[in-house]
């Protein structure tokens, strides 16, 4: 039995609709910096870390700089779409809401400059390391990112899991206009998914649609919400 709405917001239901839209092209906008920075083929040679990176010493600065650049405008654009379930969360539960919208906050705060951006300016320090001290390329530029990009990646990841477990909960025990099957749209079943197509091998695409994976599973979300709308808006009215 579906749970008692809590509140009687009104929903804007054409903005929202908008605002979802917004953030599915800016998550294509992000998903394009994704796979332009994981297109390539991985020397196999190679192990670990190194194996994971070395393809950046061949990509070019203006790859590299576009890259960095979709991901720091499509990132932030996208949020605009999980706003847009935030104003679908509240009037059923203002905790989930609020934690959703928690989440929300610091994924647009750090998700362009601090994930994107500082995992390309991380491979650029490691691309001309190589050139110029090739002996200490991989220990220099593994340390940089551990002072300058991690710091910034473990404030993120915690509250996209926040804003994860917020959607799952407030979707899957009703406090949601959707049905509470709608939480298979949730990021990590995309992120999930989209992550095992890298079993097909060491391909360019599928490489940069691995690298891709998480934005993936933002448009996943963002893509299943809006196929939804009609029927949140059905249950609304209910």
């Amino acid at each position: 039995m579906k749970e008692k709405v809590l509140f009687k917001d009104e929903i804007d239901w054409d903005k929202v609709s908008l605002l979802i839209k917004i953030g599915i092209l800016g998550a294509f906008i992000n998903l394009a910096g994704d796979m332009l920075a994981g297109w390539g083929v991985r020397d196999m040679s190679l192990g670990g870390i190194e194996g994971l990176i070395y393809q950046y010493i061949t990509m070019s600065d203006g790859k590299m700089f576009w890259a960095a650049i979709l991901g720091l405008i499509g990132a932030p654009v996208s949020v605009l779409g999980h706003f847009g379930i935030y104003k679908l969360f509240k009037p059923y539960s203002r905790k989930y809401a609020n934690l959703f919208g928690v989440g929300m906050l610091v994924c647009l705060i750090l998700g362009g400059p601090g994930v994107h951006m500082s995992s390309l300016a991380s491979a650029f320090f490691y691309k001309y390391m190589t050139a110029a001290a090739p002996a200490t390329a991989l220990t220099s530029s593994i340390k940089f990112a551990c002072y300058f990009s991690l710091p910034l990646y473990i404030p993120f990841f915690i509250f996209w899991v926040i804003n994860v477990y917020a959607y799952i909960k407030a979707v899957s025990g009703g406090f949601s206009p959707f049905p509470r099957w709608g939480w298979v749209f949730s990021m990590p079943v995309g992120n999930l998914l989209f992550s095992l197509v890298g079993l097909f091998g060491n391909y360019a695409i599928v490489n940069a649609i691995v690298m891709g994976a998480l934005t993936l599973g933002n448009i996943w979300m963002l893509g299943g919400v809006l196929l939804m709308l009609g029927k949140a808006k059905e249950n609304r009215k209910s």
